[in-house]
Order: structure tokens, then C-alpha cells, then sequence
């Protein structure tokens, strides 16, 4: 379960004690991105300087674009990642140690193969397991301030879960798997004591509660900005900040910043005082601002712009594993998508090795199907799909489409690697006679779009935010689950997730039954697995505490200046 940060050039192939090896496949594919070559000078015009460089204990990082919303139940999406986690918190996190491969920096210890080592606490400062395993009973920690100044109470906790319930968000996923099966099974005992009662027991739990999503925010502020038609307060919610994390938000300009200052009376206080995000469409622009020290960070950088930050002296390349899978759910309420056979074309017609030379450009390793490769379980001898074009046109014929059909990949404007993807499968595709139509769409058309199914496919680089193999594959191919995006819907996947899922499994069993659910969805093809692409920050080199959080974000309380 390595979430093993990795130099790019790091020779050892060995992973940490404790950790499931890795293929040397994605490893090389790490590596070889510091041989490319990088003599061009930079694209882009610089940005005009719009002030001098951030004080010391401020930090200026040049993102793609601002949120489109700061709800943590119905927004997703990689411009999101880092406010949701820092602007809030949780009851538990996953526990930190040094990034192997990264001096300075921070990874998560997936790599224990006890799942109860793996978590800490955090809100609350501890529980207590009763009932068989069936019974959570959290001690809440005292005297933490929201942003609003309320102190944190058993209430704030109800309240969350009675929210995802409510809403049927993100997080209701979480209730289904932990077997909470109704907001009366999370009890307020006192101010400070909280039970969950489970109707199985499992390890689910704290580890969803570890994800950066499972937020509890102050309900009494929250609550102040409900209506009678918003009783939730989803429109407040969407731009304003109800939260206990170590960041508050000082400002939020969509389209052009965010601000956070620090919440100075956390329990956990940040290194810095104020980071600002502004919004930089272009990747060229970003490394530019980086380059002259306007910016301090510049996130998500194409390929191209990261070879040449990894080529500076004054520059660093963080490089962490990560867990996401660059991905597209094929809608089988969009036919021809519906058969089998014709997904199975798709993911033949992919071009593979021409999309991780070419656009990811040494950057990620190849994907093995829906398992990424820090997860459980992970083998990627699972999975048949190699570029394969002549097999592809085979498949379409058999499905009664030897002639081609056409259809719709979507792709949010803010991930800058979505055109030159589509643009490859656009191109591979045509050659077996399937016409692919691109769509840029703009975040907030982007999330509603995914979140409802309007388009046939969708790119995306999303992750499971667990190394539980029953967490991986239940939160995008359960039938029910709600992050269920690509519409796949399998009695057999189901069947056979409910019974790898079963409490009384031990670890090893759990792990194994789960790989037969491997063999099922990928055989149904429900979405095409293109590439690992691994979580990279770009950053002036006199920063220290980078780090990766699942979830893909940085827990930015940890990063500060170097002395």
C-alpha cells in the first residue's frame, strides 16, 4: 500500500518495509523524465509583475483558476483539493512520515499492512471500539475555535452527518461503506462524545473519516445562513468558509484569487501567515511567475514547463507518488457505450505508449486497470488492454459498428492536460473508424456535467482516497455509490463487492476476494485506464515541508521557508 514518494532519479526499485512492491514498469516511466532533453527556453509571455515578491511568512502560488465552490459535498475536482483540506478538518488524518526520496518533505504511511496504523487522531482525541466492532465512541477534543470563533462540539459532528445524508453528496458513499445506515446511528452522547453505531464491522470508518472530505464544519454558523428553501445552506456554503481547519478564508475573487490567513488559534497552527492563490490560466505564465520569484509555487504545470523547473538551480520538482489514474467513464446510457464490446474497442483503440511519451512525457507510468498501484490488491497482470487497433476494429464489427460511430469526450478547462490527452485519443480513434468529438467545458459546467452523467465520456485524474481495495473500487463501480460518474451499473460487480467487503474476512482475505471484483469490471471495460500520473509540485527551492495528502492536495500548514 506504498504511497512512496519517488526521486526522479532515485535508482532503487525497493520498496519501504512494509510496503507492496511496486511494478518497475511505473517506476522507469518516474525515471525517465529527468533524461529529457530541455533546451527551448520557455513558451509564454511573462506575466507583468502585480507586486513584489511574498514576505517570508507569505506565500503567493500561481493555480489554474479559483474554486467554483468550497462545498465539500458537491464539488470535485483538482482546483478544489487543497481548500477543501486546509480550510477545514476532521475527526481523524492519516498519519505522516518523511517522504522517501524528497529531503524536507511529507508522505502518508500507507505503507503499514496494519490499516489501524495508518490513522491518527485529530478532532477527536481518541475512541473507544465496543459491540464486536459495531460501535465507535469518539472523545472529542475541547476548547477548538471554528474561524467564527465556536468552539467544536459533539453538535458540529451530528450535524455533518446529517448533512451527507441529507444531501446525498460525496461523503454519502462513505455512510454505505461503513454501514451507517441512517443519521440516527451518529448519536450525540455530550458535548464532547459522539457515537456511531455501524450494522457491520469493518475498518472503513476511520479510514474514511481520514479523507479529506468527511469535513465537519460549524454547524451553528452554518446553520445561521440556512433558509427554508436552503435549509442546508448549500448557496452559502458554496463561497463562504464554516471551518476548523489550520487556514481561514481572508478573501475569495472567482476568476482571480483566494487568500487564506492563518487560523492562529488551531491546535495545529501553520508555519505561515497568508497564501494566496491567484489564478493563472496558462501553464507557461505560471512558470513564469515561478521563475522571476512573483510566485513561490505553481501548481499543476504541463509536462513540458515541469522538465524545465527540474532543470533550474533555483527551482524544485516534488515528485510523489500519488494515487490517482488519468481516466475516462464511458456512459452506457449513451449507446453505442452500452455494449460491452464496443468499450472493450475503446480500450484497445487507446494509444497508450503515444499519450505517456508524448503528453505525460515521462511524468506517469501506465495504469493497470482500476487499482492504481499504491492500492491493495493492485496487480496489473489483471488487466488485457494494450494498444491494440486491429483487435479494436475486430470488436466493432462484432458489435454491428464496423463502420465507426461518433461520440463526446468532455474535459474541465482547468486541467491543462485534458486537450492534449483528447487530442491523442481523438486521433487513435479515428484510425478504427470512431469519430471523437472534444468539449471544453469550463469547472462548474464540468462538475454539474459529471456529476449528472450529461456526457458520453469524461477525462478525468481522480483517485480512491484509500488504499482499501473495498473503498477503490466501491466508490466509482458500486452500482448505488454516489461518485459513481461513468453511469456503470453490474449485479455481478455488486454481488461480488458486497461479499470481498464481508467483516469477518481477515486482511489478506479481504485483499484477495477483492482482486476477483478486479477481473469483473475490467472485463466490462466501464471506463478506459490510461496512466499514473503521479502528484508533482513546483516551487522555489527555499521551501521545505511539501507534501502529499490523499486526496491530492498539500496540507499546506506543514510548508515553510528554509533558514
Amino acid at each position: 500500500m506504498p504511497g512512496r514518494a519517488s526521486s526522479m532519479t532515485d535508482e532503487s526499485d525497493s520498496p519501504p518495509a512494509g510496503a507492496l512492491r511496486r511494478p518497475t514498469t511505473r517506476r522507469s516511466f518516474l525515471k525517465s523524465a529527468a533524461a529529457l532533453s530541455v533546451g527551448a527556453p520557455f513558451a509564454g509571455a511573462a506575466i507583468a509583475a502585480c507586486g513584489q515578491a511574498a514576505p517570508s511568512n507569505q506565500l503567493l502560488v500561481a493555480a489554474p483558476t479559483t474554486p467554483p465552490s468550497l462545498d465539500w459535498e458537491l464539488v470535485f475536482g483538482k482546483e478544489v483539493y487543497d481548500h477543501i483540506f486546509n480550510l477545514n478538518d476532521r475527526l481523524t488524518r492519516w498519519k505522516q512520515i518523511p517522504a522517501p526520496g524528497e529531503p524536507g518533505g511529507f508522505d502518508l504511511a500507507w505503507q503499514a499492512e496494519n490499516f489501524g496504523e495508518i490513522t491518527e487522531p485529530r478532532m477527536a482525541e481518541g475512541w473507544e471500539v465496543t459491540n464486536g466492532g459495531r460501535t465507535y465512541t469518539f472523545s472529542l477534543r475541547k476548547g477548538w475555535p471554528s474561524h467564527a470563533g465556536n468552539e467544536f462540539t459533539s453538535a458540529d459532528v451530528k450535524w455533518a452527518f446529517d448533512r451527507s445524508f441529507a444531501l446525498h453528496g460525496i461523503t454519502s458513499f462513505y455512510n454505505t461503506l461503513s454501514t451507517i445506515e441512517r443519521p440516527g446511528d451518529v448519536k450525540v452522547l455530550d458535548k464532547y462524545t459522539v457515537r456511531v453505531e455501524l450494522a457491520e464491522p469493518g475498518p472503513d470508518l476511520l479510514l474514511t473519516l481520514s479523507t479529506f472530505w468527511r469535513v465537519i464544519a460549524d454547524s451553528k454558523l452554518s446553520k445561521s445562513h440556512a433558509t427554508s428553501s436552503d435549509p442546508w445552506a448549500k448557496r452559502w456554503l458554496k463561497n463562504h468558509d464554516a471551518g476548523f481547519g489550520p487556514f481561514k478564508l481572508a478573501d475569495l475573487s472567482p476568476g482571480r484569487h483566494v487568500v487564506w490567513a492563518a487560523h492562529k488559534e488551531h491546535p495545529f497552527p501553520p508555519k505561515l501567515d497568508q497564501i494566496t492563490f491567484r489564478a493563472v490560466p496558462e501553464s507557461s505564465n505560471r512558470l513564469a511567475m515561478l521563475m522571476t520569484g512573483e510566485a513561490q509555487v505553481a501548481q499543476y504545470l504541463l509536462p513540458t514547463d515541469m522538465q524545465r523547473v527540474q532543470n533550474s538551480d533555483a527551482l524544485r520538482l516534488w515528485n510523489f507518488q500519488g494515487y490517482v489514474i488519468a481516466s475516462c467513464p464511458m456512459n452506457p446510457k449513451y449507446p453505442p457505450l452500452d455494449d460491452v464490446r464496443v468499450r472493450q474497442a475503446l480500450s484497445y483503440a487507446t494509444p497508450y505508449p503515444q499519450i505517456l511519451e508524448k503528453v505525460y512525457r515521462g511524468f506517469a507510468g501506465p495504469a493497470h486497470g482500476p487499482l492504481s498501484d499504491h492500492a491493495a490488491g493492485f496487480d496489473p497482470n489483471l488487466s488485457p488492454y494494450t494498444y491494440d487497433p486491429g483487435r479494436a476494429r475486430e470488436l466493432l464489427r462484432e458489435a454491428g459498428h464496423g463502420n465507426g460511430f461518433r461520440t463526446t469526450l468532455a474535459y474541465s478547462t482547468a486541467e491543462p492536460l485534458g486537450e492534449p490527452v483528447g487530442a491523442q485519443l481523438r486521433s487513435a480513434f479515428t484510425d478504427v473508424g470512431v469519430t471523437l468529438e472534444l468539449e471544453a467545458l469550463p469547472p462548474p459546467t464540468y462538475t454539474n456535467a459529471l456529476f449528472t452523467g450529461e456526457r458520453p465520456m469524461f477525462f478525468q485524474t481522480f483517485g480512491a482516497d484509500t488504499p482499501d481495495p473495498a473503498y477503490a473500487l466501491g466508490v466509482f463501480y458500486q452500482s448505488e455509490s454516489s461518485n459513481n460518474w461513468g453511469g456503470y451499473k453490474s449485479a455481478e460487480t455488486d454481488a461480488c463487492l458486497a461479499k470481498a467487503g464481508r467483516p469477518q474476512l481477515d486482511w489478506d482475505q479481504r485483499v484477495e476476494e477483492h482482486k476477483g471484483c478486479v477481473r469483473i469490471i475490467v472485463n466490462d471495460a466501464p471506463w478506459l485506464w490510461i496512466a499514473q500520473p503521479g502528484f508533482q509540485v513546483s516551487t522555489r527551492r527555499n521551501l521545505t515541508g511539501i507534501n502529499w495528502y490523499a486526496g491530492e492536495g498539500v496540507d499546506w500548514s506543514e510548508v515553510d521557508y528554509t533558514s
